[in-house]
C-alpha cells in the first residue's frame, strides 16, 4: 500500500512530466515557425533578380508576341552584340520568339533606314510584332569613403626564463574609392497592326542601374536577366 508521501511525490512527478512535455511541445512550435520564417526570408531574399523601376501602359492587354526584336541602341557594336544575343537566349529559353535586332536594323543605320517609313517598313518585311530596345541612359561616379581597419599581430617576447605572448595594433588608413554606376533602360514596343509615323506604340519601360560591373559580359547577363524576369513575371509578354 503506498503511503501518502508516495502519492504526493508520484503525481508531483506526473505534473512535472506534463509540464515539460508541454514546455516541448512549446518549444517545437516556436522552433517550426522560426524555421518557416528563415525559409520565407531566404526565398525573398533569393528571389529572381528584377529591375529597379517599371512602367506599364495603362489598359495593355494584348499580351501574345509571336515575334519580337531586341535592339541594343549605342555605337559600341561589342556591347549591342552581347546585350541582343543574351536577351534573346533567356527570351527564347521561356518560349518567346526572339530575334537580334542587329540582323535586320544595322548598326548606325544605312543609307535605306532614314525615316519612320523605313522602319515600319523593315518591320512588317520581317513580320515583327514586338520590338524591345536596350539603351544607356545614363552614367555616374561616386565617391565613397572607406574606413580603415584595425589590426591585432601577435607578438612572442621573453619574461625571465618563460615566453609570454602578446599583441601588436597596426591601424590601416582610410581612403576614397569611385564608383561607376550604369542605369540602363528597356522599352517594349507593340507594333502589331497598323503602323503609322507618330503612333504610339510603346506599352512597357523598366531601368535598371548596374554597380561597378567587372566586364561587358557581366554587365549584359546582369541586366538582360533583370529585364526577362520582370517581363516574364509581370506577364508583359507571353508566347504567341
Amino acid at each position: 500500500m503506498k503511503s501518502k508521501f508516495d502519492l504526493i511525490s508520484q503525481t508531483f512527478y506526473s505534473l512535472q512530466k506534463l509540464e515539460k512535455s508541454e514546455m516541448k511541445k512549446k518549444f517545437f512550435k516556436i522552433l517550426f515557425g522560426l524555421g518557416v520564417l528563415f525559409l520565407f526570408s531566404l526565398q525573398q531574399a533569393c528571389g529572381p533578380a528584377k529591375m529597379g523601376s517599371t512602367w506599364t501602359k495603362e489598359g495593355y492587354e494584348d499580351r501574345g508576341y509571336s515575334k519580337i526584336a531586341v535592339i541594343g541602341i549605342g555605337k559600341d557594336l561589342a556591347a549591342r552584340n552581347t546585350f541582343e544575343k543574351d536577351a534573346v537566349t533567356l527570351l527564347k529559353e521561356q518560349g518567346i520568339h526572339a530575334v537580334a535586332g542587329i540582323l535586320m536594323f544595322p548598326p548606325g543605320g544605312t543609307e535605306e533606314i532614314r525615316t519612320a517609313g523605313d522602319y515600319i517598313k523593315i518591320i512588317k518585311e520581317n513580320n515583327l510584332d514586338g520590338v524591345i530596345t536596350m539603351a544607356l541612359v545614363d552614367s555616374k561616379e561616386t565617391d565613397r569613403y572607406k574606413p580603415g581597419e584595425t589590426l591585432y599581430v601577435p607578438s612572442y617576447y621573453r619574461v625571465g626564463k618563460y615566453i609570454a605572448r602578446g599583441y601588436q595594433t597596426f591601424n590601416t588608413p582610410g581612403y576614397y574609392t569611385t564608383e561607376k554606376s550604369y542605369l540602363i533602360e528597356a522599352i517594349l514596343y507593340n507594333v502589331k497592326g497598323e503602323l503609322s509615323e507618330g503612333k504610339e506604340t510603346m506599352v512597357w519601360t523598366g531601368q535598371s542601374s548596374l554597380l561597378e560591373p567587372s566586364s561587358l559580359e557581366n554587365a549584359s547577363k546582369s541586366f538582360t536577366k533583370r529585364m526577362v524576369n520582370q517581363l516574364i513575371i509581370d506577364r508583359i509578354i507571353a508566347p504567341k
